[in-house]
């Protein structure tokens, strides 16, 4: 079962076009939004600019590519039929720093 802060490998599709990569995302919605769907930040990546959060070690405890990144600006929503698997976990802080990140991002000011 697929849970928040839960780290997973899925496919997932560009918003462009048919074409699908596999991809390590983080689970962002709770479970009392999940059925056969849930939000996440679409991939973490290498990239680093202002929509990027760096992973550390101490964030995670699952093996990532040194210099990972979530980007916040890529949420999206998908099935349980695109997971593949789940590969660890983020810590409740960095979870909860995604979430005011993603907030902010969004919120009026």
């Amino acid at each position: 079962m697929v849970k928040r802060r839960d780290i997973i490998l899925a496919r997932v599709y560009f918003t462009d076009s048919s074409e699908s990569k596999v991809r390590p995302a983080i689970v962002l919605s709770n479970e009392d939004y999940h059925s056969d769907d849930f939000m996440l930040v679409a991939s973490i990546t290498t990239a680093n600019d202002e929509y990027c959060i760096p992973i550390s070690e101490n964030d995670c405890n699952c093996q990532l590519d040194k210099n990972s990144s979530a980007r916040i600006d890529g949420l999206i929503k998908i099935n349980i039929k695109q997971v593949i698997k789940i590969i660890g976990k983020v810590s409740p802080e960095f979870h909860l720093k995604l979430v005011d990140k993603v907030i902010s991002m969004v919120k009026v000011q």
